[in-house]
């Protein structure tokens, strides 16, 4: 993470990569109704909006995503005429940056790279849990202590200094809708916008051996890259 006296600056520059597309809009009409399927929860994919600041960037718009079990996870943010402004890709305790235009990456630990992003330290296995509304007592496991609504819904949880409260769900059910989310010098939301439960396994979507086309650089370079 960022930790040199120009921290302020390389922020700067890095919110102005994050500012994703505000085209697509809240959903019009009714908010449905979302309910996880009987049969368990094995992947999320969805859209969602952001409004986060944080130590190292500051976050505000629009990113797909898609989380499946084993702990992979890929977020594509968009900039403001829809094209793909940067890609994040998760296996297992691994992750990385890409920044397709520039055609440079950078890769780090899972959680590190999730609290650049979003500000809390969170796996895919994790996202599927909070966002399918289906956080049960094995999350207890990975460190998170989370507590529950007069409903028996996962309502707030936190691990070290790391925090998320669920301020709105989907109705009929425990499905989060809008997340408040802090961390050190973290804070922010997350509105989800569209949902999805165990869309069809697409393997391809969490590759990541393009990457030999692309040059490796250290965080800090590839957050200086964005203003060249």
């Amino acid at each position: 993470m960022l930790r040199s006296g120009s921290v302020a600056r390389r922020r700067q520059l890095f919110a102005g990569l994050i500012v994703l597309a505000a085209t697509a809009g809240a959903c019009g009409g009714r908010v449905p109704v979302l309910l996880p399927p009987s049969c368990g929860v094995e992947a999320v994919e969805g859209f969602a909006s952001a409004s986060v600041t944080g130590a190292e960037a500051a976050v505000k718009g629009k990113f797909a995503f898609l989380f499946r079990r084993p702990g992979r996870g890929r977020v594509e943010v968009v900039d403001p005429i829809g094209r793909t402004a940067f890609l994040l890709f998760f296996r297992g305790d691994r992750a990385w940056c890409v920044i397709p235009r520039k055609k440079i990456y950078a890769e780090d630990e899972a959680k590190v790279m999730m609290t650049r992003f979003l500000g809390v330290a969170l796996l895919p296995e994790e996202a599927v849990r909070l966002l399918s509304g289906t956080w049960t007592d094995d999350g207890e496991e990975s460190g998170w202590s989370v507590e529950r609504d007069e409903r028996g819904r996962a309502a707030r949880g936190e691990r070290d200094r790391f925090a998320f409260a669920v301020r709105e769900f989907f109705p009929g059910g425990s499905v989060p809708r809008e997340i408040r989310l802090a961390g050190p010098g973290t804070s922010g939301r997350v509105k989800i916008l569209r949902l999805g439960f165990n869309p069809p396994p697409r393997d391809e979507a969490f590759d990541v051996s393009f990457l030999r086309a692309y040059a490796q650089k250290t965080w800090d370079e590839l957050v200086e890259g964005l203003n060249q």
